[in-house]
């Protein structure tokens, strides 16, 4: 340990860059570990409504083809099968 601090403080430069970098580093894998857990997140969330039956579905306001769209808080004037089915 006596010899990467040594290191670092005989070169404070290249020590800088590279706090800089994994504070960069850190900030981009929790932006892409927080999408991931967003998007599972959605994921369940879709197959569990997609699991309910046509007329509970209709109970809660939604078809099955709006299901993504909700899920997303698409509006509802953007999802993109709502009219065709």
């Amino acid at each position: 340990m006596e010899l990467a601090v040594s290191t670092i403080s005989t070169n404070p430069a290249s020590s800088e860059a590279l706090a800089g970098n994994s504070w960069t580093l850190a900030a981009v894998l929790k932006r892409w570990s927080m999408a991931y857990l967003s998007w599972r997140l959605e994921q369940a969330a879709i197959v569990q409504l997609g699991a309910l039956s046509d007329c509970e579905l209709k109970d809660i306001g939604l078809r099955r083809c709006e299901i993504e769209g909700a899920v997303r808080s698409e509006p509802k004037s953007e999802r993109v099968f709502d009219r065709y089915y």
